[in-house]
């Protein structure tokens, strides 16, 4: 229990998150298993996953086949660092707070 609390607060590097991702995606190697940081990136992206059944995160990915998923870059990269906790027995993002760091690291665009 303690160490899944610990594991929860790790954060992982927008673009090592990036990385963590595509590897994943692509069955290449996620990098050491046993590191603290490989950890965080897995429980993160069990995480991201579980958010996925969010209607406020389903509107961020789209499918043009039923068995593929479009996700932003900035709503991956911020898996890596947006609060996590843990609900019942599975440990989920904060819904409001993953997509004010998408948010964070969205490209601007046009001029507001």
């Amino acid at each position: 229990m303690n160490e899944l609390q610990s594991e929860i607060a790790v954060p992982v590097e927008p673009a090592e998150m990036l990385r963590y991702v595509h590897a994943r995606m692509i069955g290449g190697p996620q990098g050491a298993a046993d590191s603290v940081v490989a950890r965080a990136a897995e429980l993160r992206w069990t995480a991201l996953n579980l958010a996925f059944g969010d209607e406020r995160v389903g509107t961020w990915a789209w499918s043009r086949q039923p068995d593929r998923i479009h996700v932003p870059a900035a709503l991956i990269a911020a898996a890596g660092v947006a609060r996590l906790t843990r609900c019942d027995d599975a440990v989920v993002f904060d819904i409001p707070a993953l997509l004010d760091a998408t948010l964070e690291l969205c490209e601007p665009a046009g001029n507001a």
